[in-house]
């Protein structure tokens, strides 16, 4: 390119690896600028935010994010002769992300320290297992908010698996400039990201605590509550709850109930208000209640992956099949004479 120089990653010389390198090399330029060439959009590990042309702001979010997890009193330290035997301290790496609105425009810098849950030997932790709720159950919600004129409310519960209890013995070393001298390690007093048992360890936490403030549960797998109040003058006022990981989504037919649900909330919990719903798990969400409408789009997701594998140049057409074009069980070759391994690849 004319006028700059351009930096490049090295790589290994297989044709797999120069593949992914240009279109890293595409997608920064065409977002960043040229001094992006030959870097990932977001670090893949802590060492390589090193001679970023954004390096400041990922330093900043590394920061932010042990400074949190020391204020809340995640580690305590201690020698690494007091580890009892049997155990052994394991790593830590960070993990970044750039939070976007529904527009695509940059909002926050993220890096979160998780626990390499690779070296946790088998018997050292319990309970890995933590339901989600499938796109199909907000899908429901937000039906059930367009029939009923329900208004969509989000929230988002910061550092959520640092707020359950670690119960097992667990020794980690940080990363980089973080890591304690020699003969120091940290014991988690709390759960953190990448911990095998974490994730149940928190959504075993939430749902007691909305069991406990009057919720019930609307289906096997935990991840669906609501809550009917009768009001003083015979109406009915209800919030359906579904919780993604630490990301919640509610419909309530009251806004002062809602606020009151979540201000009992925030004396439990570190929330974030992002008020009414309107980007949810990728996908923007806009409500129209006056005409009963929820409208759910995956736009920008769609933008990204056409700009991941460089198509946004390309002519669009309402379907990349066949006009008019109809299957039959005949079209498919017998059981019998089907390739196992080529139909596991798809």
């Amino acid at each position: 390119m004319p006028g700059g120089k351009i930096r490049r990653q090295e790589s290994s010389n297989t044709m797999g690896a120069a593949m992914i390198d240009m279109i890293w090399t595409a997608m920064a330029c065409d977002e960043h600028g040229q001094q992006f060439a030959g870097k990932c959009p977001v670090p893949r590990s802590y060492y390589d935010i090193k001679g970023r042309p954004d390096e400041h702001l990922w330093a900043e979010a590394c920061d932010k994010e042990i400074t949190k997890l020391f204020d809340m009193g995640t580690f305590s330290i201690v020698d690494e002769n007091d580890i009892p035997p049997g155990h052994k301290s394991i790593n830590c790496c960070m993990s970044f992300k750039i939070k976007k609105d529904g527009d695509g425009n940059i909002l926050e810098y993220r890096a979160r320290c998780n626990a390499d849950g690779r070296q946790q030997e088998v018997g050292s932790y319990g309970d890995t297992f933590a339901p989600t709720s499938k796109f199909s159950c907000i899908r429901s919600i937000c039906a059930i908010a367009a029939q009923e004129g329900l208004t969509l409310y989000q929230f988002d519960v910061k550092g959520a698996f640092l707020l359950a209890e670690c119960k097992e013995r667990v020794y980690i070393n940080l990363p980089g400039k973080y890591r304690l001298p020699k003969g120091k390690v940290l014991q988690c007093r709390r759960l953190i990201y990448g911990l095998k048992q974490a994730a149940h360890g928190w959504n075993r936490m939430f749902v007691k605590w909305l069991l406990d403030y009057g919720f019930v549960n609307l289906d096997n797998d935990r991840v669906a509550f609501v809550k009917n109040v009768n009001k003083d003058d015979g109406t009915k006022s209800k919030i359906l709850l579904s919780i993604h990981v630490d990301d919640g989504l509610a419909a309530c037919s009251d806004g002062a109930m809602y606020k009151e649900f979540f201000a009992a909330m925030s004396k439990d919990f570190d929330l974030i208000d992002s008020g009414e719903l309107k980007l949810f798990l990728g996908g923007k969400v806009e409500q129209d209640r006056n005409k009963g409408i929820v409208r759910l789009s995956q736009e920008q997701y769609c933008n990204d992956v056409l700009k991941r594998f460089q198509m946004c140049d390309c002519t669009p057409v309402d379907t990349p099949c066949e006009e008019n074009l109809h299957f039959a069980a005949s079209d498919s070759p017998p059981l019998d004479k089907r390739d196992a391994e080529e139909v596991r690849k798809h």
